[in-house]
């Protein structure tokens, strides 16, 4: 997986360490670049999402399951 962001472009808080910030959005981007892919979206990458973003990870988990019932009928 290529790597969009260091730990050096994060300031860690009491919420979350500059690593974190760091993978949450090498993953995102990751998931994002190979076309949004039911298996790149984690449990850990939904969480992180509803914690940012509130109801929206929550829509984007329920389009990625209507997308692959389309593709798989």
């Amino acid at each position: 997986m290529h790597m969009f962001f260091t730990v050096s472009d994060f300031v860690p808080t009491k919420w979350s360490t500059a690593e974190e910030k760091a993978a949450f959005g090498n993953n995102l981007l990751h998931f994002m670049m190979t076309g949004f892919l039911a298996d790149r979206f984690t449990e850990k990458l939904y969480t992180r999402l509803s914690m940012c973003f509130g109801h929206i990870a929550h829509y984007v988990e329920c389009a990625i399951m209507r997308s692959n019932d389309v593709n798989t009928t």
